[in-house]
């Protein structure tokens, strides 16, 4: 089990959500969600089942995620599943865990144009798009 005692928030594994979660600080995500989630720091733990965008300064992934990350700093754990795209300034993929899809390393100037299209355009990810987290 994990130790999130420092945890902002946590949603718990009886939690469906379907919306855009933005948060600050820590969020431990251990049920349902289908949306964006901006913030921190982000961790899908493992009964986690997660599909949308998700743009945090640091992600570690142990459950199951479909659809495209951006952080700085993403962390594939060992059992988690990821399908979709990552673009990360630094990455980690465990032995054990399941990945498919592309990884784009992001440069600094792609992060700052990345940083300044998100505050001008807020609705970056509709749910018609993906499915719902099963």
């Amino acid at each position: 089990m994990n130790n999130f005692t420092s945890s902002s928030s946590v949603i718990s594994s009886d939690t469906v959500i379907k919306g855009k979660i933005d948060f600050k600080g820590e969020l431990l995500i251990e049920g349902k969600t289908s949306g964006d989630i901006l913030g921190d720091s982000l961790t899908l733990g493992p009964s986690a089942k997660v599909d949308g965008k998700i743009i945090v300064k640091a992600i570690t992934v142990q459950g199951s995620f479909t659809g495209f990350i951006r952080s700085d700093s993403v962390k594939l754990d060992s059992g988690s599943t990821v399908n979709g795209d990552i673009e990360h300034s630094e990455i980690s993929i465990e032995t054990g865990a399941n990945f498919n899809g592309k990884v784009i390393r992001i440069s600094k100037q792609q992060k700052k144009s990345a940083e300044n299209e998100t505050e001008e355009d807020n609705s970056i990810y509709s749910l018609t798009d993906k499915a719902v987290a099963k």
